[in-house]
């Protein structure tokens, strides 16, 4: 996938994260640095998770009870559920 395919199948599919995308493009190439296959594989990730709303929407709320919570035990918890879910959304890209 081109960073060309990836920017319009994120236009498409989670239209909501196209700012992000575009900026974080834009900061690649006024350094001067290829879109290479780190780039592509985070946005891969990306595009996977933002189209598909109620999976964003869980990470979300996991981050945020995270962030609120007072312990820092549950935090860690709640953050690493949300990165099992990412890892699992990765792995079935693959």
């Amino acid at each position: 996938m081109t960073p060309d395919d990836l920017r319009a199948a994120i236009a498409r599919d989670c239209p909501h994260r196209l700012d992000d995308y575009d900026a974080h493009r834009g900061v690649f190439e006024a350094r001067g640095w290829r879109l290479g296959p780190a780039f592509i594989e985070l946005w891969r990730r990306e595009h996977a998770i933002g189209s598909r709303p109620r999976v964003e929407e869980r990470i979300d709320r996991l981050y945020q009870s995270a962030q609120n919570s007072r312990f820092a035990w549950r935090s860690r918890r709640l953050l690493a559920k949300a990165a099992r879910i990412r890892h699992e959304i990765a792995e079935g890209l693959k």
